[in-house]
This record gives C-alpha cells, sequence and structure tokens, in this order.
C-alpha cells in the first residue's frame, strides 16, 4: 500500500513551481489570466491537471506567470507519495 500527502500551496507572482508529485492541478482563482511554461493558459476559474499513473513521479519545473489586469491568484495541488513505516 502507497501513502500520499496532499500539498496546497497559492502563488500570485511569478516563479517556477517544482512538481516533484505523481499529480498536480493548477486552478485560476484569480482576475489575471494564468499562464504554465508560456504554453498554457487558464482564464479565472479554469484549471489544468497532470496525473501520473501509480507509482510514477512527474520532476517538472513549471514556469508560472499571470497576464492581463487584475488579481493574480493560481493555486496549486499536488498529490506527493511519502514512505511510512
Amino acid at each position: 500500500m502507497r501513502y500520499y500527502d496532499i500539498s496546497i500551496l497559492q502563488y500570485e507572482n511569478t516563479q517556477f513551481v517544482h512538481s516533484d508529485c505523481n499529480s498536480i492541478t493548477f486552478i485560476n482563482y484569480g482576475t489575471a489570466n494564468v499562464v504554465i511554461n508560456q504554453a498554457i493558459i487558464l482564464a479565472n476559474g479554469q484549471s489544468f491537471t497532470i496525473e501520473g499513473n501509480e507509482d510514477e513521479i512527474c520532476v517538472e519545473q513549471f514556469l508560472l506567470t499571470f497576464t492581463g489586469a487584475g488579481t493574480s491568484n493560481c493555486v496549486v495541488v499536488r498529490k506527493i507519495y511519502v514512505n511510512k513505516f
């Protein structure tokens, strides 16, 4: 049996987000657009998810930027495997 934790972090500035997880979801709660790796654009209320199969880990660094007027607020939810003894 595998155990995992859930990490929920909020970002309001341009920065890199390290995944190191099995699943990652980006949710735009702001009014400015969220741009992921200069390719994926999320408008207010939109989300984007990458899910791995069992025991897979994504090690990508995602660049979050914000465009347009309004508030910047991107919530990132990660599923992180942990060792439990």
